[in-house]
């Protein structure tokens, strides 16, 4: 008997970890507060009123996110590891918005790792109508890029 309930507490306690994913947006909940904490490449569509944001990333590592479609006011958030040991990784995302997508622009850099191993980091890049803005781990970093018209 006291196998069994020793078994049930344990599937109740990963059961209930299950699914949380620990970056800095969650760092003050209790199983987040030991080790490395994911870093996050974020995404948010501050455009206009029932606009969709379109957002495609890729990595140099050969990692590939599905296009995503960010609706007005929502955010779209990738997790990462950094890899250290001079072993870099850099995530290149492409944005676009508007009728027919006539809006795009390349983030070339949106995430790029340093040469040694980090924790929590934060990139979040935010499309308005006159361009692209950056907060890096909470702090303001400002307009970044203009939107380019797509010959249509």
């Amino acid at each position: 008997m006291n196998y069994l309930i020793s078994i049930l507490l344990m599937s109740m306690h990963f059961g209930l970890n299950e699914g949380i994913v620990c970056n800095i947006d969650n760092r003050h909940l209790p199983q987040c507060r030991k080790g490395c904490l994911l870093n996050t490449l974020e995404f948010q569509n501050k455009l206009i009123p029932g606009s969709t944001l379109k957002v495609n990333c890729s990595s140099n590592k050969k990692e590939v996110e599905d296009l995503h479609e960010i609706k007005f006011n929502d955010k779209y958030q990738i997790f990462l590891k950094e890899r250290g040991l001079g072993n870099r990784i850099v995530w290149r995302c492409l944005l676009q918005h508007g009728h027919k997508l006539k809006y795009s622009q390349i983030l070339w850099r949106a995430y790029r790792g340093a040469m040694r191993h980090r924790c929590g980091e934060k990139r979040a890049w935010i499309a308005r109508a006159d361009g692209i803005y950056l907060e890096k781990n909470d702090e303001t970093k400002g307009f970044q890029h203009p939107w380019f018209i797509t010959k249509q």
